[in-house]
């Protein structure tokens, strides 16, 4: 099966998340501050990347779960 990724900026290489629903736009290199965007968002200069679209939202559900104050465990055991 293939899977096919949203163009969003969550699953872009240019975003940088700061926290569980925007981050930075780093399009354009070397700004002193970079545009804010949401997760959802989109534009003409996505770029896929790859596994770290799985790490990012990994982060966002652990942050989540720790605001709620719920304890979890991932697939490994790990308990956050």
């Amino acid at each position: 099966m293939i899977h096919l990724q949203k163009k969003i900026c969550l699953s872009c290489r240019n975003f940088s998340l700061q926290d569980t629903q925007s981050g930075a736009c780093k399009v354009v290199k070397g700004l002193a501050t970079y545009p804010l965007k949401a997760t959802g968002d989109t534009c003409d200069k996505w770029l896929d990347c790859g596994q770290q679209y799985f790490i990012r939202t990994g982060w966002i559900k652990g942050r989540l779960a720790k605001e709620h104050g719920d304890k979890g465990t991932t697939e490994t055991g790990i308990i956050f």
